[in-house]
């Protein structure tokens, strides 16, 4: 005579789902069962030649891209990054339209400002100048204030106001900056003035990094990679300029 089988008895924690899954609606399920499709070896092999070819693109490109040269050919002013070092600024000087106003920018000089007449980036390379042979006339110091972000985009500002006090704004100008910080100079200086004040831009080159092979130097991806950061945040918060 055979046994009757024992009765299985739902545990407490099933007994507990089956009741919390009969309480939710069908239409309140918070996971179904859908198809998934994937990338054959084919498709995997394609997306990696695509992601490739991009990687290499950027790599290639994106210092021209950056460094934006778009000069006017005669211009009356020439506006010039305080910060840039000797080399760039000879180097500027030599490029620069015969007659021009010189307009050298900056905001103060934080590292050994006690042991220089000048305090600002501005009067260092006004007195640069100087030294190279320009004569005192034809150079106008815009010195811009302290600020802890957005020091172009105030070196910018204060150029202008040195401009409109001396009636020269709105007279065609160069701004000559390094590299890769040229589109970005360009953009803020671009906000600071108006679309009627013709405006060039001129990226000298380094004397010391070849940025052009940036990926192969330290320093030259900092920069390189900063200034495209720096570029995209800006065109991500245009509002506020």
């Amino acid at each position: 005579m055979s046994t009757p089988a024992a009765k299985s008895f739902p545990s407490g924690r099933d007994a507990l789902s089956r009741r919390v899954g009969n309480a939710i609606p069908s239409r309140m399920k918070l996971v179904r069962k859908t198809e998934v499709r994937r990338p054959t070896i084919w498709g995997f092999l394609l997306i990696f030649l695509l992601l490739g070819a991009l990687g290499i693109g950027l790599i290639f490109h994106l210092y021209p891209f950056l460094a934006q040269n778009g000069p006017l050919p005669q211009v009356e002013l020439i506006i010039i990054e305080g910060w840039l070092e000797d080399a760039e600024l000879a180097q500027a000087l030599a490029d620069a339209e015969p007659g021009a106003l010189f307009v050298t920018t900056g905001g103060p000089i934080k590292f050994g400002a006690s042991l220089l007449d000048e305090k600002t980036y501005a009067e260092a390379t006004t007195a640069r100048l100087r030294k190279l042979g320009v004569s005192s006339e034809v150079i106008l110091t815009a010195s811009a204030p302290d600020v802890a972000i957005d020091r172009t985009y105030a070196a910018a500002l204060a150029v202008r106001r040195a401009l409109e006090e001396q009636g020269l704004f709105g007279r065609p100008a160069n701004l000559y900056t390094l590299g890769a910080h040229s589109r970005r100079s360009f953009l803020l200086y671009r906000l600071a003035f108006d679309s009627g004040s013709p405006l060039g831009v001129i990226a000298i080159e380094s004397q010391k990094y070849d940025f052009h092979h940036w990926w192969t130097s330290s320093l030259a991806f900092k920069h390189v990679v900063n200034e495209l950061i720096s570029w995209l945040y800006i065109q991500c918060t245009r509002w506020k300029y």
